[in-house]
């Protein structure tokens, strides 16, 4: 006899009141155990084998990819989904993973499509088909779009086994259930199940899928991390929601880049493309202490967009120094802070720094370092910098300014913009440039 914890799946050989795994409370169940074959029993048929040349139709090339009818959604998906693409997208509640989902079907609407609503009645996704068609007819549209409310995984397997779709969205595996499972939906081994027979079937039929995962309180995708490794493509749907812009930002891809980022705004009619994110990242035209230009690289795309700093006079000595981070990583602006304060010729022991990286764009690119500092040292002197100029480098804890990755380009595309200098740290310009460009060695020289 074994006890078997409904949330996770894990086996006990003695009941206890909370899962030793988990954490969960009252969720270890009483189970027989199977019989065990004997030695020497034939268990399996020995599994069928071909050469990788066999069969070259089923090779995947840039004519295989299907276009999602989006250019900023294929950009991150790496020009298209691929025949048998799983992908996994994820984000806030009400950030727009539906609304974008149903955005693509619509773009599919001469093709069939199967929508596993799990979370949503037929009615509620008409409704949202019928607001995000605008002048269409959304009865010619709703020809081949195909919906079901069933939620057990053996029967959509066996839906999709039996018709040929050309796309299918699952919302939300989160919702999906499996009799193999006793657990109830949601949890660890249910999401576990339903996430590989999902995946096997759109292997084996050549479908590309989408599946919608829910979020935890810390962020991450809801259930077990084996989720994440057997999809081909994990998206992540970014944003306030007081704020219209949306980043669809690809976290995993096996068929393409992970560099790439789609941006998006949210309007009445759903999301729109927004071609030049620049554009939408430096809108504000007034001059000002404490805004400098950075400049990253999101694959093939180069992003400027405006570091806004605000460094404060501290008006008591007690408690401890506040270093606010919207944007980039708290522990990477008390690294900056430092460097100021010791090699910068700016001291920020007794003053409170907030740095915010305007419209909502989260960094890790270490080349905004040099933007971030210039805009921290623009504040404490209350020194305006010319919009005009652009900072691209990283900074080390020694005060050294260093050249960044694909620091040309970054260039190329300032010239084109229209800006007229740039201030990078040392590195190797392949070509000469129209631009004024100012290598610094040092903090102290911006």
């Amino acid at each position: 006899m074994k006890y078997i914890c409904t949330a996770c799946g894990t086996e006990s050989l003695k009941w206890s009141g909370k899962c030793p795994s988990c954490g969960q409370w009252g969720t270890l169940e009483e189970s027989e155990e199977l019989p065990v074959e004997k030695s020497g029993t034939k268990i399996g048929t020995a599994a069928k084998y071909e050469s990788i040349f066999q069969d070259e139709s089923k090779a995947f090339s840039s004519d295989t990819r299907i276009s999602t009818g989006y250019t900023e959604v294929d950009r991150v998906l790496g020009t298209g989904l691929i025949p048998g693409e799983v992908v996994l997208i994820s984000g806030e509640p009400g950030i727009g993973k539906s609304t974008l989902l149903m955005q693509v079907v619509l773009k599919f609407s001469e093709k069939k499509i199967l929508y596993v609503c799990g979370e949503e009645s037929p009615g509620q996704l008409n409704s949202r088909l019928v607001r995000l068609a605008n002048n269409k007819s959304s009865s010619k549209i709703g020809q081949n779009f195909m919906v079901t409310e069933d939620i057990c995984a053996e029967n959509i397997v066996a839906l999709i086994e039996k018709e040929n779709f050309d796309l299918i969205v699952v919302d939300s595996i989160q919702s999906i259930s499996s009799m193999q499972s006793r657990s109830y939906p949601g949890s660890i081994s249910q999401v576990r199940i339903c996430g590989a027979m999902l995946t096997h079937v759109a292997k084996i039929k050549r479908i590309p899928m989408f599946i919608v995962g829910q979020i935890n309180k810390g962020g991450d995708i809801a259930g077990p991390k084996v989720l994440e490794h057997i999809v081909d493509c994990v998206l992540y749907l970014e944003g306030d929601q007081f704020n219209q812009y949306r980043i669809l930002r690809g976290m995993k891809n096996r068929f393409g880049s992970t560099n790439e980022i789609g941006v998006f705004e949210m309007t009445g009619s759903g999301l729109q493309e927004v071609g030049n994110p620049s554009l939408v990242f430096l809108e504000n035209d007034t001059k000002s202490s404490g805004s400098a230009i950075g400049a990253v690289l999101q694959g093939s795309r180069v992003v400027f967009v405006e570091v806004q700093s605000l460094v404060v006079e501290r008006e008591s000595t007690g408690g401890p120094m506040m270093r606010v981070a919207n944007g980039i990583k708290k522990p990477r602006l008390d690294m900056l802070c430092a460097v100021m304060s010791r090699k910068g010729g700016v001291f920020l022991g007794d003053k409170d720094v907030f740095v915010n990286i305007v419209g909502g764009l989260n960094i890790n690119d270490p080349c905004i370092d040099l933007a971030i500092c210039a805009a921290i040292k623009s504040s404490a002197k209350d020194k305006v910098l010319d919009k005009e100029s652009v900072y691209v480098g990283e900074v080390g804890l020694t005060g050294e300014v260093r050249g960044s990755w694909g620091v040309s380009a970054i260039i190329d595309e300032a010239q084109r913009v229209g800006y007229k200098s740039a201030i990078i740290g040392k590195s190797k310009l392949g070509k000469a440039q129209d631009i004024a460009v100012k290598k610094i060695s040092q903090i102290t020289s911006i």
